[in-house]
């Protein structure tokens, strides 16, 4: 462990419903909050992560689509509710709003925000981030680029999505992976929503890593822990047609018959090994869920339309003697 981070955890953990204690040092995770005492940071901040805000409103352009978006869109996808939407967009404003109060520094939108990629849905989110004149980065999750029942494997849906309709949450940054330091904390965000990871990827995470500095990773999929369940399925050996038991409900392919490709078990064994990754933070299973491995958190975010999101506090600390 480098020697600028104190890990002597004292860990509240706030999975599920109760608290839970485990020992290292200097990350504290209780009700929603995680605080990093460091002594690395240039000054003290705060992040807001969130993700699966499941979205939706419609308007005449996603009529064609229709027939693709009616299960995840529900009534709001029905040409006489066009313009209505779901109403979930208020929780998202609810933790922008707890952002702005908090002054946090970036928000992180970590996927599934909205639940297909239509247009009214995009530009909707686009200006409700705009309009609170945070400072934020989004990567896409599995639903905001899926329309189920389209034609097409996972790469080439989401390669056709982020490049027309989600192009503008990106803020003409890459979709796939980029990173943002604040303070001395390097954010590398990396969009792991097909549960796969890229050469491209692999090598950026790589070349973050060059630079020498305490990494916050986010992931819209929990990266796989030894241990873990399938839906941790970044990296889980259990990853396959076998054991794929939505492909039918989401209308898509299956999962490969193979599993993971091997520069994706790479990621996934760096990310669990490196000490210079201190945590990474997820969403996808819509459940709060805190995770320990090799002197790292994996803080997996419940669903944002439920209520969730998650603060993380980064606090100066002085040198010890």
């Amino acid at each position: 462990m480098k020697s600028y981070i104190y890990f002597f955890l004292f860990v509240f953990l706030g999975a599920c419903t109760q608290d839970k204690v485990s020992y290292e040092e200097n990350i504290i995770v209780k009700s929603g909050n995680v605080y990093y005492n460091l002594q690395s940071l240039e000054s003290s901040f705060k992040v807001m992560f969130l993700s699966d805000t499941h979205f939706t409103v419609e308007d005449s352009l996603g009529y064609e689509y229709y027939d693709y978006s009616k299960r995840m869109g529900g009534f709001a996808v029905e040409p006489e509710n066009y313009g209505i939407s779901n109403g979930r967009e208020n929780a998202l404003l609810v933790s922008l709003e707890k952002a702005k109060k908090d002054s946090v520094d970036l928000v992180i939108l970590g996927g599934d925000i909205i639940n297909f990629p239509s247009v009214a849905s995009v530009d909707s989110v686009q200006d409700i981030m705009e309009q609170s004149g945070l400072k934020w980065e989004y990567i896409s999750g599995n639903h905001d680029w899926h329309y189920e029942g389209e034609p097409g494997i996972a790469n080439e849906q989401r390669a056709r999505w982020i490049n027309s309709n989600l192009n503008p949450l990106y803020q003409g940054q890459n979709p796939f992976f980029r990173s943002v330091i604040l303070h001395g904390i390097n954010f590398v965000l990396i969009d792991n929503s097909t549960n796969e990871i890229m050469e491209e990827q692999l090598a950026f995470l790589k070349g973050e890593i060059k630079k020498g500095l305490p990494i916050i990773l986010s992931v819209h999929v929990p990266i796989y822990f030894p241990g873990q369940n399938i839906d941790y399925s970044c990296g889980n050996p259990n990853w396959n047609e076998e054991h794929d038991i939505y492909y039918k409900i989401e209308r898509r392919e299956p999962w490969p018959a193979n599993g993971h490709t091997k520069v994706t078990y790479e990621f996934c064994d760096i990310v669990t090994s490196e000490p210079l990754i201190i945590g990474i933070f997820a969403g996808h299973t819509h459940e709060v869920a805190v995770d320990y491995y090799n002197d790292k958190i994996q803080y997996v975010s419940g669903a944002n339309y439920a209520g969730s999101d998650v603060m993380i506090h980064f606090n100066k600390i002085n040198s010890r003697k």
